[in-house]
């Protein structure tokens, strides 16, 4: 991304086309993600907390007469699929930011178990769901993509940017071990890109869970360590 200096230069270009004035936008629409000029995605978690509180205030209307397996399946439908959706892009955005998808979800879990109080801690909810939340389903994301990307070199725009790592010392131990080579960005919102967050994200996994090849198996074991890790560390 350009310095902050060069934006605000953008912003103050005038172009013509067609004898029509035409200047920058603070936002543009690209498969339906909401990009601002500083990536902070603000407006496009605005568009997610509408519509997904929309959806959650429909479905606590009709809780009563479904039963939970029918109002998982409408809740992960409705609203978890919008948490989901291209929020690898999310990775690392200030807490402020994720906590408010984060309401979303804890909103929702409270509606498909509608025992659980106001007041009661929402994480033996979600446990008893086995949801992940927020920032481990971002974590999931760009596991999974960064698994498909080793696996099959594909897309070839995200294959180039990762790199096995090569130790120093040739042992075949440390081939083994599968890790990707760290990105030397040190901008803050250059670590939020996939050069850097997918071999961060890769390096922390067990090795069984890198070595595999079998898809399943991996997202199994993905979740089942990003679950341990929000729950019970």
């Amino acid at each position: 991304m350009a310095p902050p200096n060069n934006v605000l230069k953008l912003f103050t270009l005038l172009c013509t086309f067609c004898g029509k004035s035409l200047s920058p936008s603070a936002h543009a629409r690209n498969l339906g993600v909401e990009f601002d000029s500083n990536l902070t995605f603000e407006h496009h978690i605005s568009n997610i907390c509408r519509s997904s509180y929309f959806q959650i205030r429909q479905l606590r209307q009709i809780r009563s007469s479904l039963t939970q397996t029918t109002a998982i399946q409408l809740a992960n439908a409705l609203v978890s699929s919008k948490l989901d959706y291209c929020n690898s892009l999310l990775y690392q955005l200030p807490e402020t930011s994720l906590q408010r998808l984060q309401r979303i979800q804890n909103s929702l879990a409270r509606v498909v178990i509608p025992s659980t109080k106001f007041h009661d801690h929402i994480t033996p909810v979600l446990k008893k769901l086995h949801w992940l939340p927020i920032q481990q389903r971002i974590k999931f994301k760009i596991g999974v993509i960064t698994f498909n990307t080793l696996n099959t070199l594909q897309p070839s725009y995200l294959s180039e940017l990762l790199t096995l790592h090569k130790p120093r010392r040739s042992l075949r131990s440390s081939f083994d071990e599968h890790l990707l080579e760290i990105s030397l960005i040190k901008s803050k919102l250059g670590s939020r890109s996939f050069s850097c967050a997918a071999p961060e994200i890769w390096n922390s996994l067990p090795q069984h869970i890198r070595k595999t090849n079998n898809l399943s198996y991996f997202k199994a074991h993905l979740k089942a360590t990003l679950f341990d890790d929000a729950f019970n560390s």
